[in-house]
């Protein structure tokens, strides 16, 4: 797994405690939804230690074929959910054609903190959780785990990171109208930060 693992513990957790942590298992691996985040882990390459954080929150993985919503309450804290198709949480990201950097430019406000990563093709940049891009660690891979992905997209509106033991999908953040955010993404349009240069016209 390439995530930080108090990152991924962190991000669970919040997902259990707030809008709920929908769990799925398609007998390969385990996919984990947060509203605007997915995560899937090949079952037998799961670090011991993110099966354990799972267990701890929701008590048991749901059976092969199986998936459930779990919430915090002091009620039923969880709903049977159907299966979902593999290619909502783990696409075979070989064939997405638009790869993306990460500019290690940051935008922090009151309200969040953003991450801004830049198309390599068109230049142009898009915002996501700063939270998600820096829990991306290929220092935390199992041994036998191959190199992870560029940040890769099909579409507009998610960015997927990948391996054979990991997906990661975040969708892509609105600036809201904010002069500020929308500022500095068309002034960061001008330079081409995977060749380190300004874009010429």
């Amino acid at each position: 797994m390439f995530l930080k693992m108090n990152a991924f513990k962190a991000l669970i957790k919040k997902a259990y405690n707030t809008t709920g942590l929908t769990v799925g298992n398609d007998g390969e691996g385990i996919y984990l939804m947060g509203g605007y985040w997915s995560i899937w882990l090949e079952r037998t390459m799961m670090p011991k230690k993110a099966k354990a954080a799972i267990i701890e929150l929701i008590g048991s993985i749901p059976a092969p074929g199986r998936a459930a919503a779990f919430y915090k309450s002091d009620d039923t804290n969880w709903e049977e959910r159907d299966l979902l198709p593999e290619e909502v949480y783990r696409p075979d990201t070989t064939y997405f054609k638009t790869a993306y950097k990460d500019t290690d430019t940051r935008i922090r406000t009151y309200r969040r903190e953003l991450a801004v990563l830049q198309n390599r093709s068109t230049m142009e940049c898009v915002i996501l959780p700063e939270h998600i891009v820096s829990m991306i660690n290929s220092g935390s891979r199992e041994k036998e785990e191959g190199p992870v992905s560029l940040p890769l997209g099909n579409n507009r509106y998610s960015i997927w990171w990948q391996n054979e033991a990991c997906t990661l999908k975040c969708d892509i953040a609105i600036a809201e109208g904010d002069p500020k955010e929308e500022f500095i993404l068309q002034e960061l349009e001008k330079w081409d930060f995977t060749e380190k240069r300004k874009v010429t016209c």
